[in-house]
This record gives structure tokens, sequence and C-alpha cells, in this order.
């Protein structure tokens, strides 16, 4: 009996490895004559579907439109066919998310639809390059609010001015807010309007990047420029939790008074007691200095001081005049409109937008006269000298000094264009 049971068992046994061969000498067959064979797009459809701010793109479709001139939020949601009562709960809902006042002609927003024989069901908005804001368009839900992956990285720019100074920085690498940042640093120092050729440069900045791609958004750190009679360095530093820009001594770069009203302007006609006027025909003293920029050019107050006059004359056009202390006063010329909140009283600091180039009154072109009083006097303020700030106290200082060596020391050892210095040092998702 137990050796019947041992020949069934080797039977079975048998049995099972037979039909066991079969099947793998049956499936090499059928691959092999591509009776059964796996495409890439097989692979494909078994792949994870991609997603776009959270939305499956399989199963959502996208639209991205630009905000029209003069176009309101409101009129966008009515526009795509939303009732008033959902306009309204919509609105409801995004207040506090966005600043009406930054909706701008030519920004981005994208509707996400599910149906697009229906009205779409989210609209993604921009806050920033960095911020994507997600409105529920039946207003069921809260906006959400989506972090793009940020990172901060320290990188360097060199470069040697051959046409201009934007054209050479902007070769190098470097973006328009960097810029911005440097020529406000060494403002008082250095008269951008008379860069000469082969003047260089040497820059550290920290950049920000969104989602592995450089933006334009960023910090300068520190700045070397050599116009080839002299040699201008900027620092920034932190002082009562304020950063600013220092020379190699600690002394505060920022001084009294900008150079001049406009970003990287030309002088157009200069101070003189003798001018010939090109719509009068005559000559007459010119007690200002004439700065040409394109019609809409933001013009800069030079110091901190009060509004004393926003008005217009058939001779000044639309003029801006400050009172900065009792010895000056500035007054800026032919704007073809005044910057919100300009007015008598207004307080204003250094470098604030106070108005635009424009070609009010009695002028040819665009572009805006600059008018330096002293002691009520009309004075060329070009050969003014002004004294720089009071150095860091004692006790910053000798951080300054040490810091400031090494920013110099790498400073020194930037022989190229933009290139990256450190790894990135912060990076930030939500």
């Amino acid at each position: 009996m137990q050796l019947n049971r041992f020949f069934a068992k080797s039977l079975h046994l048998i049995a099972f490895s037979a039909l066991l061969v079969v099947n793998v000498f049956l499936l090499r067959f059928l691959i092999n004559n591509n009776f059964l064979s796996f495409t890439q797009s097989d692979v494909e459809n078994c792949a994870p579907s991609t997603h776009l701010y959270g939305f499956d793109t399989e199963l959502f479709s996208f639209q991205t439109q630009k905000i029209k001139q003069n176009q309101l939020f409101p009129q966008i949601l009515s526009g795509i066919g939303l009732n008033s009562s959902k306009v309204s709960k919509v609105m409801q809902n995004i207040d506090g998310y966005i600043n009406m006042k930054n909706i701008r002609a030519g920004n981005d927003y994208t509707l996400v639809y599910s149906n697009e024989c229906t009205h779409p069901d989210y609209l993604l908005y921009e806050l920033d390059p960095s911020k994507i804001l997600i409105c529920d368009l039946n207003g069921n839900s809260c906006p959400q609010l989506i972090q793009k992956t940020t990172e901060v990285k320290r990188e360097s720019a060199f470069g040697t001015i051959k046409s201009s100074l934007w054209k050479a920085l902007e070769e190098s690498g470097v973006s328009g807010i960097i810029i911005d940042q440097m020529e406000d640093a060494l403002a008082t120092s250095v008269d951008f309007l008379h860069i000469q050729e082969g003047s260089s440069f040497r820059l550290i900045f920290d950049r920000i990047w969104i989602d592995g791609e450089p933006s334009s958004n960023g910090t300068l750190l520190a700045a070397y420029f050599n116009t080839g009679n002299n040699e201008h360095h900027a620092i920034r530093f932190e002082n009562n939790g304020k950063f600013d820009y220092y020379d190699l001594n600690g002394r505060p770069l920022r001084r009294c008074f900008l150079q001049a009203p406009l970003r990287f302007s030309r002088i157009s006609s200069g101070f003189s007691q003798r001018r010939f006027h090109p719509v009068l025909k005559y000559s007459k003293p010119h007690f200002g200095t004439d700065y040409a920029a394109p019609i809409g050019t933001p013009i800069m107050s030079v110091g901190n001081g009060i509004v004393t006059a926003a008005s217009y004359t058939g001779g000044n056009g639309k003029f801006v005049k400050i009172r900065h202390d009792q010895t000056y006063e500035t007054q800026y010329l032919h704007m073809s409109r005044f910057a919100n909140g300009i007015k008598p009283g207004t307080s204003v600091s250094q470098g604030q937008v106070i108005g635009y180039v424009g070609m009010s009154g009695l002028a040819t072109g665009p572009h805006v006269c600059f008018r330096f009083w002293k002691n009520g006097v009309q004075v060329d303020h070009r050969k003014l000298k002004f004294p720089s700030g009071d150095p860091l106290p004692k006790e910053l200082l000798q951080n300054y000094l040490k810091y400031k060596d090494t920013i110099i020391t790498t400073l020194n050892t930037i022989q190229g264009p933009a290139a990256m210095l450190l790894p990135s040092r912060e990076s930030t998702r939500s």
C-alpha cells in the first residue's frame, strides 16, 4: 500500500515537471515568433501619469491666456462663463491672496478643464515666479497656494565694457535685478553716465533658482568696479538688522544724494550760464542737467525729503520739487506723469520713483531736466562733494573687516563670465 502511494507521488511530480518544461518552451516559442511581445508603448501605458500642480494631465486639459489691457479680474471670470453669484463667491475666496493692484496686462493665467465643453474648473495664477495660486472656479473650496522648489546658489560674474555697461553685464549672465542693485550700491561713488570703454567689473551674488531653473531674482553681495582711474568696492553687510553696502574701510556707500535721478541714462544738456534754447531759439542760462531717456522711464528722488510741489507750468510741464533739508532742494521737470501717491507733503526716500520721463512743457524730446538748489541758489550738482557717512560701530567694524578680507579674496579670483561659486545654500518646497 505504501509502495503504491510512493509511485503515485512520483508520477505527480514527473507530470508537474513535464508541464513546466512544456510551458517554458511554449512561452519562448510565442515570444520568438512575435505572438507575444512588449512594445515601448505598452511600457509607457503602464507608466504613472504626469501631474501639473497636482492635476493629472491625462484627465485635465489646460489653456494659458494673457490678461488684456484694462481687464479686471471679475471680467476674466465672467468672460469664461461664470455667473455673477459664482464670480462674487470666487472673488471673496481669493481676497487676501491676490493684490488686485498688481494685476498687469500681459500677465499669464491658466484655465484647467475636466470637460472642455463646459466652463473651466480651476484657474492658475502666478503670484510671483515661485508661487502659483489655484482658484476653485465653482467656489466650493479655498484657494490653494503652491510653492515651487526654490534654492539659493552663489554665483559670480566678470566683464569688460566694450560698448555699454548694461550690455556687458547682460552678456555676463547678470539679471536686471542684480544690475539695479549694483548701480544702487555704487550710485554715490561711480558716475555710470560716463563709463569709459575698458572699464571692468566683478560681482558676487546669490541667485534664486526655481524648479531647477535660474531666475532673475537674487541679492548682490559684493561688487568691484574699475573705471581705469579708480577702483570702487561695495560689500553688503548687516548693521542693526538692516543690510547696506560699505566701502573697504567700513564706511556706508549710501550718501545724501544719488548722482542722477535716472538709471543708465545720458546727459543731453548740462548746467550752463548760457545755452541756446532749442524751443525758444535764443540763448539763456540753463540751471539744470538734462537726462535723455525713453518716455515712461522711472524718475527717482536723489535723496530723502518732503514733496513741496507736484504741479504743472507751461515751461516746466509736469514737475516735482522736493525739500531735502534746510540746505538742499531738487526739482524734476517735463514728466509724463507723477508716480502714485506723489503730492505736496508726501515723504519720499532716496531712490523712490516719483514720476516718469516725458516731454511736457517746453521740450523737444523725452528727458528730465534735473535742478539742484543749495541755500536757495541753483547749482551744478555734479561739482558738489558730499561727505561719507559714519563708519560701522567699533564692535561691528572688526567683524566687517574680517568678512571684507574673505570677500576681496573671492573677488580677486573671478576671471570669467557668470559661474557658480558655491553649491546651493537653501532649498524650500511646500
